[in-house]
């Protein structure tokens, strides 16, 4: 069964930074830099996305 996610553009541009961290082709440094993150905030997303996949970097809030 699969389940539906909704993301915002912002989220949908997370996922693509973490999946290029995830395959080696972005360093952490460059993704928090891209994303106006802090490093440690980059690897709490990235904690997130190894636990729960695309659905841990949708926003709590809602």
């Amino acid at each position: 069964m699969s389940c539906l996610i909704t993301m915002s553009q912002k989220e949908l541009h997370r996922l693509e930074v973490i999946q290029k961290i995830r395959d080696d082709r972005l360093s952490v440094v460059q993704a928090a830099e891209q994303l106006d993150l802090s490093r440690s905030q980059v690897h709490r997303l990235l904690q997130a996305y190894d636990l729960y996949g695309a659905a841990g970097l949708v926003s709590k809030k809602r």
